[in-house]
């Protein structure tokens, strides 16, 4: 489920429009080809971190990751939606957290810490992985990681930290949520014994921010740079998450869309419908037209043709909308008809 929450302090015309360019959206991103470890059928990994209140002590892991797992990962494609979880929606990865998972809580129990010190604890591993851009990683701007490929990698950005720390806590039985800011990505924490500061109320519970890159990071604190920002919100429960692309054709007074719906989450859709139709705003859309209901498994594609009447008045432009139970789970829009060159 999705919440946008802020941070204290988030009629008809009648001459024919030129063609509607197809939907500004990117497609869904590949992913770079480099594997450093091609050919090897195991990636051995050894990682070693300290805590803040036991300076002296290096605490270790080490796992044996099947390559081939590794390059499973590497090679999906990157779903252009703001929904993260979806990187943490596939279980191929479960046995490597449950471990990893297991060895953390095997150090927090040898040294009685609480819950509030236990989660510090968990944080402090992902957050002294290395912190690696996007860009001069993958040449992308935008890539999100599934959790074996930051471990494999040793590092990634916020989002890729956030992720392998959420589904790492989640694994663990923790109740925790994605906090996707404007330009950032962090955790939340649902609140716990002695948690305070900052935190995000999220179906009746209150989740507390938790920084995933850097040393700082505690429980409540948000870096300076990031307060009072809006934040939508995330949990990790099975669901589906949808996402679309479209091309289209003009023919004389009407636009064909070819449209490619996809449920990357881990949960069933039943009765989606795609409705596209002209931008009348007010929230309003001319000429709307909409499909039949039809399902969406976990993994599953649906590619299908709808055709609209176009008008004659130019200042407006397509929107899409991917709807189910009266919402819309993704949407798009062409560029306004009268600024095309």
């Amino acid at each position: 489920m999705l919440s946008a929450l802020l941070l204290s302090g988030s009629g008809c015309a009648s001459p024919t429009p030129s063609a509607p360019a197809p939907a500004q959206e990117p497609p869904a991103m590949p992913a770079p080809a480099a594997n450093p470890w091609a050919g090897t059928e195991y990636i051995d990994k050894t990682y070693e971190w300290t805590y803040w209140r036991f300076d002296e002590i290096v605490w270790t892991w080490s796992i044996r990751i099947p390559t081939s797992l590794y390059e499973d990962y590497k090679s999906r494609p990157r779903p252009v939606t703001g929904d993260y979880t979806v990187y943490a929606s596939d279980d191929g990865d479960r046995e490597i957290l449950e471990d990893l998972g297991a060895t953390l809580k095997s150090y927090t129990e040898r040294m009685h810490f609480d819950e509030y010190e236990t989660v510090h604890f968990l944080a402090t591993f992902v957050q002294q992985l290395a912190y690696t851009t996007d860009f001069d990683t993958t040449g992308f701007d935008d890539y999100g990681r599934y959790p074996v490929e930051t471990l494999v990698e040793g590092g990634g950005d916020c989002e890729d930290t956030a992720i392998l720390l959420g589904k790492l806590m989640d694994t663990l039985g923790y109740d925790v949520v994605l906090a996707r800011l404007p330009d950032h990505m962090a955790l939340g924490v649902r609140q716990g014994e002695k948690f305070a500061g900052t935190y995000y109320e999220f179906e009746g519970d209150k989740y507390f921010y938790l920084e995933t890159t850097g040393l700082a990071g505690r429980i409540g604190i948000v870096p300076e740079e990031y307060k009072g920002q809006a934040a939508y919100i995330y949990d990790f429960s099975p669901r589906p998450i949808v996402t679309h692309t479209w091309t289209g054709e003009r023919s004389g007074s009407t636009y064909t869309m070819h449209l490619r719906v996809e449920n990357h989450g881990a949960a069933p859709l039943e009765d989606c419908t795609v409705r596209v139709g002209l931008d009348a705003g007010n929230d309003s859309m001319w000429n709307a037209v909409e499909s039949d209901a039809f399902p969406l498994a976990p993994g599953a594609v649906k590619e299908l043709d709808l055709t609209l009447d176009l008008l004659s008045y130019n200042h407006t432009r397509l929107l899409v909308f991917i709807v189910h139970d009266g919402k819309a789970l993704d949407s798009s829009q062409s560029r306004w008809f009268d600024e095309q060159s």
